[in-house]
């Protein structure tokens, strides 16, 4: 079973960018790099992930999957549907996957995941899955189209406990995937 190391730092241009390094220097799978603040987070190509310091759950984590390149996708899936799971569950948030890599409550965005690979044309080396999930960001501190979990409830949250969901119920449906070759 998939045991998760988290690494804690308080500022970096982006979580994908050090998570990728750290893959080509050989990390191991499972390690969680979580940062209170990113200076130059990602989003889908071309476009930023802003997020005020020390509010919201920024994190990439590292996988060695044995999936072919072209599963990878699969991966995505996994987290935005674990993110949208323990909302609901943990939080009672109602919220979806929206394909191709965000969590929505209604129309609006609460999470959004970037999934960058090092592979060959046959196998996956490394996948680094970035989460930026709104957790206790402000009205004022986010897009039009974003929302928080403290925007929708009135409560601020501790983002260390809401990851801690997330990576249980990730690794539940890495495990399945691993398993079946399938998402359910």
């Amino acid at each position: 079973m998939l045991k998760f190391t988290i690494e804690k730092i308080e500022e970096v241009a982006s979580t994908n960018t050090l998570t990728l390094d750290r893959a080509r220097q050989g990390g191991s799978e499972g390690l969680v790099i979580v940062a209170a603040h990113q200076t130059a987070g990602r989003g889908k190509p071309g476009r930023q992930w802003l997020s005020p310091a020390a509010k919201n759950l920024l994190c990439s984590i590292l996988l060695r999957p044995p999936l072919s390149p072209a599963q990878a996708p699969m991966l995505t899936q996994i987290a935005c549907r674990a993110v949208a799971k323990v909302l609901k569950e943990k939080y009672a948030i109602a919220s979806e996957f929206k394909r191709p890599n965000d969590v929505l409550v209604g129309s609006r965005k609460i999470c959004g995941t970037l999934t960058e690979a090092i592979s060959s044309p046959s196998k996956l080396e490394a996948v680094v899955i970035g989460i930026g999930l709104n957790v206790n960001a402000e009205g004022s501190e986010l897009p039009p189209e974003g929302i928080s979990m403290k925007g929708i409830t009135g409560t601020s949250y501790s983002s260390d406990e809401v990851l801690a969901h997330i990576l249980d119920e990730f690794r539940v449906k890495l495990s399945e995937l691993y398993e079946t070759g399938t998402i359910k």
